[in-house]
């Protein structure tokens, strides 16, 4: 229902119109006071408008201002023409406007004494107001449809029967509830105008209630099962029972009616969140407001996950790591609280802990943690820093069992190859305790060149948590560190490096000796040189033999004494004759040097006297192919019965080990020793090496279309050599067969190109090339004869009609070979052979085979063209049937033959297919005259006897 306001107005006195009460006064260019009564101010228009210039007393002059001194008026007066709009002075009373002309200095105040409005009644319903408001402004129900006409400010309201919530013009609907109340509005008596009231009959409609929420909190993780059908009025309080459920994103509300929703769905779909249902209740009046009551489903995230805390070497941080379910606990900073169970145990200590991506990493106090003692670690609480943010404070984390340990492992300093001692301690068995059990030892060792070796040792037997075993000497066979890394098999486990550092000394130096011949070929001097600086001094022997090697008898024995040092001595050789000899150096080497290993050692050296230098050869410039791999001076081919050296330079003293790697456009000198007296040949040769090196060969496309009609090979397909190569054929993408270059193509097979550079080297890559060869079906005919009817112009289109369906386009030609194709609409001609040849429409392969079909146009039904011979004809030149002729005969029946007689029986005319139109000339000399003459038609076709006729010539 709408609103409606009536304004009643009750009049105490008499209306009056305007009364003057003059005053007088001297002013001069201001005029002179006066005093107006203006009673009924509304019932005039002009009160809108009302002059005040023209109420003053006197002579006053124009070009003065007003003013006023009641800030009310403000707005209603003009203060340049004087004119004040009565209607906008809302306070019934005295009110004075003055009027001051500057030219003279003088002022003059007009006085209105300005009777009062109380409104209209309002008692006919449409004064409402809602219980829900504090303050109801009773002016809202008073008033006048007329614009502007308002009632004034500075009235009496008062209850008719007193509540005690009236305040001036404010009511407390609140307090005093739903129900009717009476009110009047009062404005006194003002000079003789009279007073006024209005009265006002105001309903109070129940406010609407949508209740008192009772959010319900949950934990995402706990059983839900019981907020399957919650019914969500359960959650309000003091509602109206008239309301409607909405909500926004859950879709449990289907309509207005719906109160029931599932929390176990929500958080199965959604998770953890605050979800908000609205309780709506609409008002039993419009003039009270819709009320909303909002309830939250909050379902709170959890730590819910594992705890990982290993076992600790002792000192190591204490780092725990948590592995949560993210879906139902959000990315944040928490602080967590844990307990540790131990002999110095805490409990609920705080840590921050910042959990992102499903996990997240604290260090607990090392002060709570004694050494070889399990540990029972447990999360008792999390909390979200941020006040607005909860989480549930169930702790679905298991307890976590640790303990700390400090096992160790400890070697000595030993010498190469020698077995090395390993003492093991604090090794605890599977419960926890220093272990008196028995264990194979994994362990691996780091040598000096950083490679490793993988060693085990079984049934190593500990006592009170110690062991020592030994590992072989072979594993130390140089000197340096050796890092040993061990894991005891079944004892327990812990993430500690248990290892230790071996240090293996340096055998120490023996004497180094030397044998030096001036020429092993012919020698004439043997020197021997002794270098030993490192050994103490003392006196050491080294003795020597000269010995013919092919009797092997000792020609010298002698002994070389020296102190440490620097020595040289020579072997007189002097007597010797040619032939084939050796020196042999022996010493027997004794000190105190820690590791010494080596303490006999000989030196021998061959020599001929009279020998013949070694003779060599080689190519001067070899090549190598890189892709066979990478050469070494072992490749270089040579021709020689000794022993090969290779050198750097002609002068360098020093060979190059056989396994040197060659360098392209090096050149390397070679000489030749002869093993049994160190002959070496009288010069070196030199050999430069080149590297050539074979590319994987290139082709554009390694997958060509190609038409089986141009028969291409191998050597037709566009493969390139980088090198300026040749290019060779396997037949697969390792080893296989060479394939002839020349071979046909074969569609879809694999071809293996490689490049061959000085006929030898060749890639190690091949070119894989699969071809794909086109060779469309030749054309399928329904036949290869075509009777047709040349009365009908058949085209092109009666021979592709002939086509059965094949995987390629086809294509008609009148010619066996070459020729244009014939257009689908080109006439055919009689007694002519057509050709079908297929294509591959996508790349215009062919296939060469043309499919010869032979066309008959004469296969025409006379009664089907409507076959009829002429009774006459009339040979007068004039354009029209100058001929006998039988229209269509040479196309229907193309082997007739036509004979025309006279009534003598005499033959005038003989045609056929070549000549088929009697012109009626007798014998091609004079036109018969006119009258009757007789036709023979041979027709010579099976079915079709001969036909006599007759036929008038008339010219």
């Amino acid at each position: 229902m709408g609103f409606r306001i009536t304004f009643i107005k009750h009049l105490f006195a008499f209306s009056i119109g305007f009364l003057f009460t003059i005053s007088v006064a001297y002013s001069q260019c201001a005029g002179s006071d006066n005093t107006v009564t203006v009673c009924d101010k509304h019932d005039d228009i002009a009160n809108r408008t009302f002059d005040l210039f023209a109420n003053l007393n006197g002579l006053p002059a124009v070009g003065g201002v007003w003013s006023t001194t009641d800030a009310a008026n403000f707005f209603a007066l003009d203060t340049n023409t004087g004119i004040v709009d009565l209607w906008r002075i809302n306070n019934y009373g005295v009110h004075e406007f003055t009027y001051t002309n500057n030219d003279c200095g003088e002022s003059a105040t007009v006085t209105i004494n300005l009777g009062g409005y109380a409104g209209e009644d309002n008692i006919d319903g449409s004064a409402n107001a809602c219980s829900e408001n504090l303050a109801v402004n009773l002016f809202g129900f008073l008033g006048s449809a007329i614009d502007g006409k308002i009632p004034d400010f500075n009235g009496v309201w008062a209850e008719v029967v007193p509540t005690g919530f009236l305040t001036n013009n404010l009511f407390n609907a609140l307090l005093a509830g739903p129900g009717e109340y009476t009110f009047t509005y009062t404005v006194p008596d003002v000079d003789i105008c009279a007073g006024e009231q209005s009265t006002v009959i105001l309903e109070i409609h129940p406010a609407a209630d949508s209740g008192q929420p009772i959010d319900l909190v949950v934990c995402t993780n706990e059983d839900l099962s019981s907020f399957t059908n919650l019914d969500l009025t359960t959650l309000l309080v003091d509602e109206d029972p008239n309301g409607t459920w909405s909500e926004g994103g859950t879709n449990q509300i289907d309509n207005l009616t719906d109160s029931v929703i599932n929390v176990e769905e929500i958080n199965t779909n959604f998770g953890y969140g605050t979800y908000t249902f609205t309780y709506s209740v609409f008002p039993s009046h419009p003039v009270c407001s819709i009320q909303f009551t909002e309830i939250e489903i909050i379902i709170l995230p959890v730590l819910e996950g594992n705890l990982t805390a290993p076992n600790y070497c002792l000192g190591e941080p204490y780092d725990v790591t948590i592995t949560y379910d993210q879906s139902i606990l959000p990315d944040d900073e928490y602080e967590i609280a844990y307990t540790i169970n131990s002999s110095n145990g805490i409990n609920n200590a705080t840590t921050t802990v910042e959990l992102n991506n499903g996990t997240g990493t604290f260090t607990i106090s090392p002060d709570a943690v004694p050494i070889n003692e399990f540990v029972e670690l447990d999360i008792v609480g999390i909390t979200d820093p941020d006040p607005e943010e909860f989480v549930c404070p169930t702790i679905n984390v298991p307890q976590a069992l640790f303990l700390v340990s400090d096992p160790m492992a400890t070697s000595t300093t030993i010498c190469p190859d020698t077995e090395a001692t390993i003492q093991l301690d604090n090794i605890l068995d599977i419960a926890g305790n220093l272990s008196n059990e028995t264990y194979d030892i994994d362990y691996t060792i780091t040598n000096p060149d950083n490679s490793t070796t993988d060693l085990i040792v079984q049934n190593i037997d500990f006592s009170n948590g110690s062991a020592t075993f030994n590992i072989p000497s072979i594993n130390f066979d140089t000197d340096g560190n050796y890092n040993i890394a061990f894991e005891v098999t079944g004892s327990f486990l812990i993430d500690c490096m248990l290892s230790t550092t071996i240090e293996v000394l340096p055998i120490p130096e023996a004497i180094d000796l030397d044998i030096v011949v001036d020429n092993n070929c012919d020698a004439t001097a043997i020197d021997v040189l002794v270098n030993a600086p490192a050994l103490s001094d003392g006196s050491y022997t080294i003795d020597y033999e000269v010995i013919e090697q092919n009797s092997m008898a000792v020609l010298t024995d002698n002994t070389i004494n020296f102190t440490g040092g620097f020595a040289e001595y020579e072997i007189d050789i002097s007597t010797l004759a040619d032939g084939n000899y050796a020196v042999n150096l022996t010493s027997t080497q004794d000190d105190t040097t820690p590791c010494r290993t080596v303490f006999d050692f000989e030196l021998q050296e061959n020599f001929s006297i009279g020998g013949t230098p070694e003779v060599i050869e080689a190519a001067p410039e070899q090549f190598f192919c890189l892709n066979d791999g990478n050469p070494t001076l072992e490749n270089i081919s040579v021709s020689a019965s000794g022993t090969l050296s290779f050198f750097e330079t002609n002068t360098d003293d020093v060979p190059l080990p056989l396994t040197t790697p060659l360098v392209d456009g090096e050149d390397y000198f070679i000489l030749s020793t002869n093993p049994d007296n160190n002959c070496v040949s009288s010069s070196r040769i030199r050999v430069q090496v080149a590297f050539v090196t074979a590319d994987v060969p290139t082709i554009n496309n390694a997958m060509p279309i190609l038409c089986g009609s141009d028969n291409l090979t191998l050597a037709d397909l566009d493969v390139n050599s980088t090198n300026g190569g040749s290019i060779i054929w396997y037949s697969s993408a390792s080893g296989g067969t060479l394939i002839d270059s020349n071979q046909t193509l074969v569609d879809g097979q694999s071809y293996f190109a490689v490049e061959q550079l000085n006929g030898f080297c060749e890639s190690d890559m091949r070119l894989e090339v699969i071809p794909t060869v086109i060779n469309p079906q030749s054309p399928d005919l329904s036949t290869t004869e075509l009777s047709l009817c040349g009365l009908d112009n058949p085209t092109v289109n009666e021979l592709i009609d002939l086509e059965n369906a094949i995987d390629a386009e086809v294509e008609w030609f009148i010619t066996g070979e070459g020729g244009e194709v014939l257009s689908s609409s080109e006439l055919l001609i009689d007694d002519t052979t057509y050709y079908a040849q297929s294509y591959d429409p996508e790349t215009g392969c062919i296939n060469p085979n043309r499919i010869p079909v032979t066309v008959d146009l004469n296969n025409c039904d006379p009664d089907a063209y409507d076959f009829f011979i002429p009774d006459g004809f009339s040979p007068n030149s004039d354009g029209r049937n100058d001929t006998f002729f039988i229209p269509n005969i040479e196309t229907i029946f193309p082997d007739f033959t036509l004979e025309i007689f006279n009534r003598y029986g005499n033959s005038l005319f003989k045609g056929d297919a070549d000549n088929p139109a009697w012109d009626g000339s007798e014998g091609g000399r004079n036109t018969a005259p006119n009258g009757v003459y007789f036709y023979v038609i041979e027709f010579n076709r099976e079915g079709f006897e001969p036909k006599q006729g007759r036929l008038y010539l008339s010219q």
